[in-house]
This record gives structure tokens, C-alpha cells and sequence, in this order.
């Protein structure tokens, strides 16, 4: 398929695909942090840049931006080569990237985390700053459940944390085995674990290795169906905030008689 990243585009094809009706833009909040002995730093940037593409040419309508990260991650300081900013930060880069791609021409965007310390404060920004230009994807218990039911389909349903663990291990396997070393995967915590108390306590204090959950046993082929899953749970949500979106002009502009046509 055409290439649909930003930064891998000239200008002129970035305004050929303006010109063509590709007015979404995708921008994934990712993450440079650690990710266990056997997965590398960029791991959530490298995954929320798959995804972001997967997602783009779903859509059929959309490029992707450049992948925001460092990010919050302040959780995950206790471990060497993690880099983190704060939430205001991060919220001003989101709002310096919409503000950029508009003035381009983009008139949709649909923002993402493929970081779990994102999730809150992308959350928080879509409440504070509501658009109906924008589209977040906050739901992080919608986000894990998809994946799951990737993982699922091989047998598999851990319910516990998802860092390192073996739907994250299994997504790098399918799109980046050269930078994996399974030779070093070992279970790390593997109790349920709720997101908030990471943050609170830091990773460290909760797992020596950096890893929730079990990476063992990961293959590229569940990675896949991972991968797979969640796109489609992505475009889903997109789509349906589009007819939400669409309904709620059709009422305020028309009336409500018009809405359930």
C-alpha cells in the first residue's frame, strides 16, 4: 500500500494526499522507557508507529504523524535509559501537532496511546479540551480487551499486567524479532494489577525486572492476531465516533426530527 507516514512523505506527496481526500490524521502518544531484559526502549514507539500505519490504511482517509515520544513515564525512572516529561508537556505537544496539521489542511484527528502512563493524561486533555475535530482514544480497558481477545484465539488469556509481558513481546516478535531476545524473557509480576498503583509506586517497587506479566512462550503469530484485533477495535471506535459526531450535527442543525434518519 501507498506509504502513509508523514515523515516519510516530500511535501508535494503530503499535499497530493491532502488533495486526494486523506484529511485524518493519526498521532500515537508513545514512549522511550524500559521494557525488561528482552524487549528494547523503543518498544511502545515502534508498536504505536505499526499501529498508527495498520490503522491509516484501514481508515483508507488518513496519514500518520511523527510518533510523540518520550512521554510519562516518570513511573519507570528506577530503570536505566528511560526518559520521561510531564503531562502539561505532553499535552502542550499534542496541542502543537493539531494545531500544525490543521493548518495544513487536516481536518480530522485521532490521537492514541500506545504507552499505558499516557492513557490518564490523554484522557484528561480530551476532557479539558473537547473538539469535535478530535477523536481520543482514552479507553484503556477497551484497548487491553481487545488484545486479549487477540491472544485468545491461541489458547491464551492472561489477565494480569501488560508491560513486557506476552502480548507485547508477541507484537515484537511479529514486527520487530531482530530487536527480541527470548533467550532473556522471564516472568516478571504476574498478579492482577491495577494501572493507577504502578503509577503511584513506580514499576521498580512492583517488579525487580521491569516486566508485568509472562513473556514466555510469545510468538509472532499471536503477535499478529494482537495486532489485528486491536487496529480493528481502533477504526471501530473511529468509525462509530464519526456517526456519533455526524447524528449530533444533523440534530443541531436540522432538529431533532432529522436525527434517526
Amino acid at each position: 500500500m501507498a506509504e502513509v507516514r508523514i515523515e516519510r512523505l516530500s511535501w508535494p506527496e503530503v499535499e497530493a494526499a491532502l488533495a486526494a481526500g486523506k484529511r485524518t490524521a493519526i498521532v500515537c502518544a508513545a514512549a522511550s522507557e524500559q521494557h525488561g531484559p528482552h524487549l528494547p526502549e523503543a518498544t511502545d514507539a515502534l508498536l504505536g508507529e505499526v499501529i498508527a500505519v495498520r490503522l491509516a490504511e484501514e481508515l483508507g482517509d488518513a496519514l500518520v504523524a511523527p510518533v510523540i515520544r518520550p512521554a510519562c513515564s516518570d513511573h519507570h525512572m528506577a530503570f536505566p535509559g528511560t526518559i520521561t516529561i510531564s503531562a502539561d508537556l505532553l499535552t502542550a505537544l499534542l496541542d502543537a501537532y493539531l494545531e500544525s496539521l490543521g493548518r495544513h489542511g487536516f481536518r480530522r484527528f485521532v490521537v492514541f496511546s500506545s504507552h499505558g502512563g499516557n492513557f490518564p493524561v490523554l484522557a484528561d486533555w480530551a476532557h479539558r479540551r473537547p473538539r469535535p475535530d478530535v477523536i481520543v482514544l482514552s479507553d484503556i480497558e477497551g484497548f487491553l480487551e481487545a488484545m486479549r481477545e487477540g491472544m485468545r484465539k491461541h489458547g491464551r488469556d492472561d489477565d494480569y499486567g501488560v508491560h513486557a509481558d506476552l502480548m507485547e513481546t508477541s507484537e515484537m516478535l511479529a514486527v520487530h524479532p531482530e530487536l527480541v531476545h527470548m533467550e532473556r524473557a522471564a516472568p516478571g509480576y504476574t498478579k492482577p494489577m491495577v494501572l493507577q498503583d504502578v503509577l503511584d509506586r513506580g514499576m521498580r517497587a512492583i517488579s525487580a525486572s521491569g516486566v508485568l506479566g509472562n513473556p514466555v512462550g510469545a510468538t509472532a503469530e499471536m503477535g499478529e492476531s494482537v495486532l489485528e484485533r486491536l487496529v480493528g477495535h481502533l477504526a471501530a471506535r473511529v468509525r462509530q465516533a464519526g456517526i456519533s459526531e455526524a447524528r449530533r450535527y444533523t440534530r443541531l442543525t436540522f432538529g431533532e426530527g432529522v436525527a434517526s434518519a
